[in-house]
This record gives structure tokens, C-alpha cells and sequence, in this order.
């Protein structure tokens, strides 16, 4: 076995160790809140129900993503402590592990489902939406737990300096792309633009090398503005429940109201971003603080430009979702 195979081993010794801990504690928390919903239907005399199925349903497809969540991240985070750079095989060894959990903890929701369905009068129609949706989870979990790996690996590269002036404009044009596309999609499906880019000056800001705080401030002020930049006036019109402010929550409640089973990451990402800021512009909070070490950097003793490369690729990640989505 070579030094890296051995390396590999030991993370996913670790990593393995961590999440039957973990499981054990989020299958706990199922157990009671499966018998809590159990006698919460009883007790209304809705026992044979379908609402009383999705709920059962809900409730496991949450504690599924937690595992799978956790063991990803876990795997993720002892490479990343062995490895200065993580290569696309590691990757891949990662993604891999993912998808066997993913298919063998989807095997088993659809086993309890399917027993739990059993005792219902005339379970095949129970039986028939379970199974759809339960397809339908699975392709979300690999696509997601292969999207994280791709971000994650793409962060390890950052470490390596070799032409960073180059790497930044090329994801910069890569953020342009999918605010475009973003763009048409909604012109397409709600007839507005999601993005009102105000100032085209925004673009050279984000490509500038990131050396200093003095840089990071320039840059993380750049990237806030896209943000605010989101058309709450358009956005307004579409939607049922409104919020009073914020162009995070305008895009959160139309996500919630029209994609139902959108990735939360994507709102997580953008308002990490604002908690960040919110640092350098206003004040020091213990949410900005949470933020930074979010992304595994240290505060006070902050690096900058790692911080930022990770910032980018943040914001990257979430439109590239949202194109999905609208996709």
C-alpha cells in the first residue's frame, strides 16, 4: 500500500469512527420524532392518511440527508487535513463512498416505507408516490454530494498558487455565465430578470488579486452589491407571502414557494457572505465570526486570500443551483 492509499485509509478510519457516532445519535432523534408524529395523527383520528404518509416520509429523508450530509463532510474534512492538495482520484474515492451510503441508506427508507405502508387499506397507491419520490431523492443526494465534492476539491487547488490572476478571472467569467443564464431561464419562465446589475465596474472588482484586508474589503463589498443586486421589485410581483426586506429572504421565499425541495445551501452561502461583510463594514459579530470558520479559516489570524478564493467559490456554487433549478 502506498503512503497516499495509506493516508486515504486513515481519513476514512476517522471519518468512519465520527459518523457511527452521529448516526447513532441522529437515528435517535428519528425514533422519537416518528412516534411523536405517530400519535399526533392517532390522537386527530387521521391514522390512514396520505398527509400522515409524506410526514412519516418527510421525517426519514431528513435524518437521510443528515447522514449523508455528515459523512461527506467528515470524509471531506480528514483529507483535507492530510492532503495539501486533493487530487480529482481522491475525489472521486469520496464520491464513491457517498453514493454507496446513498444507495444503501435509500434501499432502506424505501424498505420502511414500504412496511410501514403495509397495514394502510389499498397501500399501492401509497406504495406507487413513495417510490417516485424516492428516485427522485436519490439523483438529488448524488448530485449534491458529487457538487459538494467538486467545490471541495476545487478549494484544495486554491493552495496552489500558480497563476492566480489567471484563476480568478476565469471564475469570474464562470460567475458572469451563470448570472446570464440565470437570467434568460427567468426571463423565460417568469418573464423578469433575477439579477439588476447596476455597475459593470463590479466584474474588474471581483478579478483583482486578493493580498491584504485592504483587497478583501474592495472585494467582499463587490460581492455583496450582486447580491443586493437581486430584483426584489420584479421578484415582489411573483410572489404569495412577501418579506418586508432583504434580497436573501425575497430569494428564499421564492425558492420556498416555487421549488419546494431547493437546496438550502444555496440561501446558506449568500448570507454566510452578508455575516462576512457585515464584519469589515460594520462590526465584529459572533455570527460573522461563525461564518469565517465556516469555511475553515482562522480569525483573528485571517488569510485573506484563501478566504476570499473560498467566498468566490461560494457564491459560484449557489448560482450554479439556481441554474439547475430554473434549468
Amino acid at each position: 500500500m502506498s503512503d497516499i492509499e495509506s493516508k486515504i485509509k486513515k481519513a476514512f478510519e476517522i471519518s468512519d469512527l465520527l459518523y457511527s457516532r452521529e448516526r447513532d445519535r441522529i437515528l435517535s432523534e428519528l425514533k422519537k420524532d416518528l412516534t411523536e408524529i405517530s400519535e399526533e395523527f392517532n390522537l386527530h383520528g387521521t391514522f390512514y392518511s396520505s398527509t400522515y404518509v409524506n410526514k412519516i416520509f418527510d421525517r426519514r429523508l431528513e435524518a437521510l440527508k443528515q447522514l449523508v450530509n455528515f459523512r461527506t463532510k467528515q470524509d471531506m474534512q480528514e483529507i483535507g487535513k492530510l492532503f495539501d492538495v486533493v487530487t480529482a482520484e481522491i475525489c472521486e474515492k469520496i464520491n464513491e463512498r457517498a453514493k454507496q451510503l446513498i444507495e444503501s441508506q435509500i434501499d432502506n427508507l424505501k424498505f420502511e416505507m414500504e412496511k410501514f405502508c403495509r397495514h394502510f387499506p389499498g397501500p399501492d397507491s401509497y406504495l406507487d408516490l413513495i417510490n417516485s419520490r424516492i428516485k427522485d431523492e436519490k439523483n438529488k443526494l448524488i448530485s449534491h454530494a458529487k457538487r459538494e465534492v467538486d467545490i471541495f476539491q476545487k478549494q484544495s487547488e486554491s493552495n496552489v498558487q500558480i497563476d492566480e490572476k489567471k484563476e480568478k478571472k476565469f471564475i469570474v467569467f464562470e460567475i458572469i455565465e451563470k448570472i446570464d443564464s440565470i437570467n434568460l431561464l427567468m426571463e423565460m419562465h417568469y418573464k423578469i430578470k433575477l439579477f439588476d446589475i447596476q455597475e459593470n465596474k463590479v466584474w474588474n472588482e471581483l478579478s483583482e488579486l486578493c493580498q491584504n484586508k485592504k483587497d478583501f474589503l474592495l472585494n467582499i463589498k463587490s460581492i455583496s452589491n450582486l447580491i443586493d443586486w437581486v430584483n426584489i421589485k420584479k421578484l415582489k410581483n411573483l410572489l404569495k407571502v412577501p418579506p418586508k426586506d432583504g434580497s436573501i429572504n425575497y430569494l428564499e421565499v421564492f425558492l420556498k414557494e416555487n421549488y419546494l425541495n431547493y437546496d438550502l445551501n444555496i440561501i446558506k452561502r449568500l448570507r454566510r457572505i452578508i455575516k462576512i461583510r457585515i464584519m469589515f463594514v460594520h462590526k465584529v459579530t459572533p455570527e460573522s465570526i461563525n461564518a469565517i470558520k465556516e469555511l475553515s479559516e482562522n480569525y483573528p489570524d485571517i488569510n485573506y486570500k484563501k478566504l476570499w478564493h473560498k467566498i468566490l467559490l461560494d457564491f459560484y456554487a449557489s448560482l450554479r443551483q439556481l441554474e439547475e433549478i430554473l434549468s
